[in-house]
């Protein structure tokens, strides 16, 4: 699907990659953290970094509970997103279930070399400022010991900009701290 999905937003979208050079000499596995525009997102993550590269597959937490959204409901019903899920690499997110259970999955697939990318705002954020962050993603990756990529996403009318950061990786921290440092790490990548 990457290659169609790909082709199809170069089609609505002026697409601007920043900070590729953020991405030399960086390995799988890795955890990409980034602010949260669409749900589009995961595909335009996957439009920034480079064709067939050893970050694909990567998978993704995807919610499977109840979507506020009429249309993403009714998809959810009939099972259309958990297919999509299936296809693009999607997860359970095991919401409401307690960071132990959320992390369980992720930490097993970072263990098997796979790339593996997290919202922390756990939602659709549309303005302009950065939503309230999550732990999940300091869980993560305190809890596997694997570095984070940083991203930021910006959508200006058909423009997307989309910002690499450099990786950093998590130590000594609690998840409030980790996920503050997260935080920061997107926050600063707005102004690049």
């Amino acid at each position: 699907m990457w290659p169609a999905v790909w082709v199809l937003l170069r089609l609505f979208y002026r697409i601007e990659i920043r900070g590729k050079e953020h991405l030399k000499n960086i390995r799988p596995p890795v955890i990409i953290a980034s602010n949260h525009k669409t749900i589009f997102d995961v595909f335009l993550i996957g439009t920034s970094l480079p064709f067939a590269s050893h970050f694909f597959p990567f998978r993704f937490m995807t919610e499977e509970e109840r979507f506020h959204h009429p249309m993403l409901e009714f998809l959810r019903k009939i099972k259309f997103l958990k297919l999509v899920y299936l296809l693009t690499g999607g997860f359970p997110s095991k919401r409401g279930q307690g960071l132990g259970a959320a992390v369980v999955i992720p930490t097993g697939l970072l263990g098997k070399g796979e790339t593996i990318i997290m919202f922390p705002e756990g939602r659709l954020v549309r303005g302009e400022e950065l939503g309230v962050f999550y732990n999940g993603a300091a869980a993560l990756a305190l809890e596997s010991g694997k570095p984070i990529l940083p991203f930021f996403i910006k959508i200006e009318d058909r423009k997307i900009i989309i910002t690499i950061g450099e990786i950093f990786e998590l130590k000594n921290q609690n998840f409030n701290e980790g996920t503050s440092a997260i935080r920061v790490k997107i926050e600063n990548l707005r102004t690049l």
